[in-house]
């Protein structure tokens, strides 16, 4: 008796697919780190074949670049009245991490900084840093040095960013939010009115 061959398992369209990897990617990277996770392992968890990842994305850095996006969810803080953003924008940074939006944001920032030795990686953090808190302040603030001063506030919600949610200072996490607010967010707002 002659075996039967086996049907091929049907291919799912190549967006599917993408986004299967994609995931594992994300969830991969943000659980370990860019230096702890191959294109092997992302491509178990997606259950697909190694050539797949790199066909889609190219290579593991850009697959890295691609899934551990920077989304801070800050504009509509960023477009308020000048008067109190400093408290507002401080508060909001403390708080990121309550909403699904915030913990996909802080998991990328942290997973980025642990890979910061990379050039790449250092230009998309900084250009995150920059869209989110540099760049809609310059257009907003008064005087002959409103681009270096929003680029100093950008630098001091980068420096909180990363105490609070990659290093996770526990003197800062155990803090009360309102607390933190108003110090660190007295702070900003000189630089907003100077």
């Amino acid at each position: 008796m002659t075996a039967r061959p086996r049907a091929a398992k049907p291919r799912q369209p190549a967006a599917v697919t993408r986004g299967v990897i994609f995931d594992a990617a994300r969830e991969l990277f943000g659980e370990a780190g860019f230096d702890a996770v191959g294109i092997r392992a992302v491509a178990a968890r997606a259950g697909v074949d190694a050539a797949l990842v790199i066909r889609h994305f190219g290579s593991k850095e850009r697959l890295f670049l691609e899934t551990m996006t920077v989304d801070l969810p800050a504009a509509q803080v960023m477009e308020g009245p000048l008067e109190g953003m400093g408290r507002a924008i401080v508060g909001h940074v403390v708080c990121l991490p309550s909403t699904r939006t915030g913990a996909l944001a802080v998991t990328a920032l942290s997973a980025l900084f642990r890979a910061s030795d990379r050039e790449e990686v250092r230009r998309t953090l900084r250009t995150a840093v920059d869209d989110v808190f540099a760049r809609p302040l310059v257009r907003r603030l008064e005087g002959g040095d409103a681009e270096l001063r929003a680029h100093l506030i950008a630098a001091q919600l980068g420096g909180l960013l990363t105490s609070l949610h990659v290093v996770q200072d526990p003197v800062l996490l155990a803090a009360d939010p309102e607390v933190l607010a108003a110090r660190y967010g007295d702070a900003v707002q000189r630089l907003i009115d100077s």
